[in-house]
């Protein structure tokens, strides 16, 4: 259901990543998803799952379904941390949507699946991710303060870093301070 709203980040968080904002993020998008939408992740420790847990507590406070599924590479199962949380949801069921061999090759559908995504701290992975959904005319909305790549995505968008040569309309991008400004 649109939007589908693709949340990454990194699997070992830098140190400037707040878990707690990763969760606030994830209940509160679930509470607008409940009108419409579709939520995901790249199904990894880390961000992914910090934000999952934020929509498993909404479906479990509201007996809700997830309105979510992972992103994985052909034949990758879920971690069990994923499946263990989506017992929390009304249908107890994880969905898990296969895009590519591996990794690398999953990261190139993100952006082509995703509506929209928010990046919040990440590694070199989840800046491939961006990259690559940015030039594919992809919204990204950056949690500027939380490190890693997004760090680098705001320091893009402010023409902090120079002699860079991308074609990627940097109008696409939009900081953000807080979750609450996300949602």
């Amino acid at each position: 259901e649109k939007p589908i709203i693709g949340v990454i980040g990194a699997t070992v968080p830098l140190p400037q990543y707040d878990e707690k904002e990763a969760r606030k993020l994830g209940y509160e998008l679930r509470k607008l998803a409940e009108q419409r939408g579709t939520l995901f992740t790249g199904g990894v420790p880390g961000v992914g799952l910090d934000f999952y847990q934020g929509i498993a507590d909404y479906c479990e406070e509201k007996n809700a379904d997830d309105k979510f599924f992972v992103l994985l590479p052909e034949g990758l199962n879920a971690q069990r941390e994923y499946l263990d949380l989506a017992k929390k949801t009304k249908s107890g069921i994880l969905r898990v949507e296969g895009a590519g061999r591996d990794m690398e090759e999953r990261r190139s559908y993100v952006g082509e699946i995703a509506d929209l995504l928010i990046l919040i701290n990440g590694a070199e992975g989840t800046l491939d991710e961006t990259l690559k959904s940015l030039l594919l005319g992809k919204l990204v909305i950056c949690l500027e303060n939380s490190g890693g790549a997004a760090g680098v995505i705001s320091k893009l968008k402010r023409k902090e870093i120079s002699e860079i040569h991308l074609k990627i309309d940097f109008n696409l991008i939009q900081l953000c301070g807080s979750t609450s400004e996300i949602v």
